[in-house]
């Protein structure tokens, strides 16, 4: 009596129906092949939604918007590169009031397509370890926008600014004058 004739009641459907589940997801962005792309000298453009990208949707105030990315081919000393132009208005937060602060994205970067760090790049390029015939081109563009945002985001000179109201009251109860945290410090070490 093999599994306590359970299997025909729990682990197979009978029939020709189907289980139960979801099926399978598809992946979001089709994969180039950057070799044979490059030996034509192909220009790929794409439109991505910044909300598909999870790495820097975390980093925004609101992942909404469009990234436009272009990619122009060519083979370089034997090696597939690219010239890569990405484009996209985000809105970030802003480091002083923590409102929402528009900003544009760009990046430019002219880079080879290696499948090892070892591999021979062309002088003025550089190295993207990957397996140039799978480019995973939404992950290279979300890599992109990552390194072009500011390191603190923050409203200009002319843009309003405004502190929140817990903030205003802080700053207005400060005496006027120069705080020193550490005046008591020798007075303590003595005891």
């Amino acid at each position: 009596m093999k599994n306590k004739d359970l299997r025909d009641k729990f682990f197979d459907t009978p029939g020709s129906g189907h289980y139960h589940t979801a099926p399978m997801s598809r992946p979001g962005h089709p994969l180039l092949d950057a070799e044979s792309l490059a030996t034509t000298g192909t220009v790929v453009e794409r439109e991505f939604r910044i909300a598909e990208f999870a790495r820097l949707a975390d980093r925004l105030a609101r992942p909404e918007g469009t990234a436009i990315a272009r990619l122009a081919l060519s083979r370089i000393e034997g090696v597939a590169a690219g010239d890569l132009r990405v484009r996209a208005t985000a809105d970030l937060t802003c480091q002083r009031c923590l409102a929402p602060v528009r900003r544009v994205l760009e990046s430019e970067s002219r880079i080879a397509f290696v499948e090892s760090d070892e591999a021979p790049v062309p002088a003025d390029r550089e190295a993207i370890p990957c397996d140039p015939q799978r480019l995973d081109f939404a992950a290279l563009v979300e890599d992109e926008l990552l390194l072009s945002l500011p390191v603190v985001a923050r409203h200009a000179q002319g843009e309003a600014c405004i502190l929140p109201d817990a903030a205003v009251e802080i700053a207005s109860d400060e005496p006027a004058g120069t705080r020193r945290p550490f005046a008591g410090l020798k007075d303590l070490l003595d005891h």
